[in-house]
């Protein structure tokens, strides 16, 4: 991973990354100022030889090697218990041993008992009564079997036991840096295990992957777009980003006419529909007559977001009970729009009827463009049995929602059944990603906001009254 993925990384999971470092800050400070304050005393022995001369050069060499040994006696059970039963404490020898430790000083014949516990004058006692029954334990040990000899070796308190009121744990400022770095670590290293696991379309680049093509645009995430569906009613950059879609979409279809486009996606809740409405609604307002027709009969909701009746439609029209013209409704901003109609038992082969392709090519003649609004790819097959009789597919992604693996099954779908691919768009962006608003096509250079809506109104202005031109002369012919 370079430094552009890791810094991805992170802006794409930030809220993920905040979350983690304060949670794991607050576990800080919540832990740490409730640990129990621990205090200390220490006190030391010291091993010798009682008796003189060569007795006692002989002796030193046999307290180098055990004076070991009695720092590891230090926290025998037996006198753990002896410390316990003396002092009269509640608690067991294991949780005692947890409190003491025994350390020989290094390069003497010392030996320093450390003890922690909750109070001072505790810890105090602890360390007072730990000093007496090793040196009674010393002085059982190396007294001669004859008892009349004295005894080789000896232990004696050297310094009293230590006493201070200041906790010597925990250490506060240390553990909450601690814990705020462990905290930071684990919001990084969180942030990237995310990423690297998620397998969901994150970027334009993702789409290139799979398609071989760029993205056509990218359309930033707007809350209202339910109360609102009409993106210059929701939000300016929104119906930017529309109108990026429409230029991309004529630049793409250069070499080949387009004036049917099927709008469809991987799987459901891709925002299909508003995508077709909205690209209806950009056209529209250049100039082109558009026919925006509810092709998902599973689930149709493009008239309730239009305002409009869904009783009467595409059903209607196949079975004979109303001609195309009769079943279109106008929307007040220049759209047409032709419902589902009657929901059937069996759309996906009332959709493959020559009934059907009839109805779109009668549609194609008597407007500029035809918009189809149809069910995603994967979970049925009626967008695979219209594709073929559209120009082309525009493919709908959702950031973070549609995976890479559905993505690639969608198009494998469109190219096996002979459908063209005219773009995709990537849905729902992130304000914060650098992908939101649209993309140039081809080269990928597009334009801020304020430039590319002046753009878009100058080139909006000369299409309107070339297309208003062009559309009275083909009604006139025919």
């Amino acid at each position: 991973m370079d430094l552009r993925q890791f810094l991805t990384a992170l802006r794409t999971r930030w809220r993920f990354s905040l979350v983690t470092f304060v949670a794991g800050t607050i576990a800080t400070f919540a832990i740490v100022l409730t640990m129990t304050p621990q205090y200390g005393s220490n006190v030391k022995l010291f091993v010798s030889t009682p008796t003189g001369g060569q007795a006692e050069y002989a002796a030193s060499f046999l307290v180098t090697q055990r004076v070991a040994s009695y720092a590891d006696l230090a926290k025998d059970p037996t006198i753990l218990q002896d410390v316990i039963d003396e002092l009269d404490l509640d608690m067991t020898f294991e949780e005692l041993s947890g409190m003491i430790s025994a350390e020989v000083v290094t390069s003497t014949q010392t030996i320093d008992i450390s003890v922690r516990a909750d109070t001072p004058e505790l810890a105090q006692q602890i360390a007072e009564e730990e000093a007496a029954q090793l040196v009674d334990l010393v002085e059982r040990l190396e007294q001669p079997a004859s008892g009349i000899e004295a005894a080789a070796i000896t232990a004696r308190v050297a310094t009293d036991p230590s006493f201070s009121d200041e906790p010597v744990a925990p250490n506060v400022t240390l553990s909450i840096a601690l814990g705020v770095l462990v905290s930071l670590f684990l919001a990084i290293a969180g942030a990237l295990l995310r990423h690297l696991l998620d397998r969901t379309v994150k970027s334009r680049d993702d789409i290139e992957r799979i398609t071989g093509t760029p993205a056509l645009a990218t359309l930033p995430f707007e809350p209202n777009v339910k109360k609102n569906p009409m993106a210059s009613d929701s939000d300016v950059s929104l119906a930017e980003a529309f109108r990026v879609l429409r230029t991309n979409l004529q630049f793409a279809s250069l070499d080949e006419s387009v004036r049917s486009i099927l709008v469809s996606s991987a799987v459901p809740n891709e925002g299909k529909t508003l995508v077709a409405t909205n690209l209806a609604l950009s056209m529209v307002q250049v100039g082109k007559s558009v026919l925006l027709i509810d092709a998902d009969m599973r689930n149709p909701n493009v008239a309730t977001r239009l305002g409009l009746e869904n009783s009467v439609g595409v059903v209607s029209v196949l079975l004979g009970r109303t001609s195309l013209a009769g079943a279109i409704q106008p929307h007040a901003n220049g759209i047409s729009f032709l419902g589902t109609g009657p929901r059937p038992p069996n759309p996906a082969e009332l959709l493959g009827t020559h009934a059907m392709r009839q109805l779109i090519r009668d549609a194609t003649a008597m407007f500029d463009l035809v918009i189809i609004d149809a069910p995603p790819m994967l979970p049925v097959a009626d967008a695979s049995i219209l594709v073929t009789e559209v120009d082309g597919a525009l493919l709908l992604t959702r950031y973070g929602s549609t995976s890479r693996e559905q993505l690639r099954l969608a198009i494998t779908r469109l190219q096996g059944v002979g459908g063209r691919l005219i773009g995709t768009v990537l849905n729902r962006t992130p304000r914060r990603s650098g992908d939101t608003y649209g993309y140039g096509y081809g080269y990928g250079y597009g334009y801020g906001a304020t430039e590319d809506a002046k753009n878009d109104r100058k080139a909006a202005r000369a299409m309107a009254k070339e297309n208003k031109r062009e559309g009275t002369g083909r009604r006139a012919s025919r």
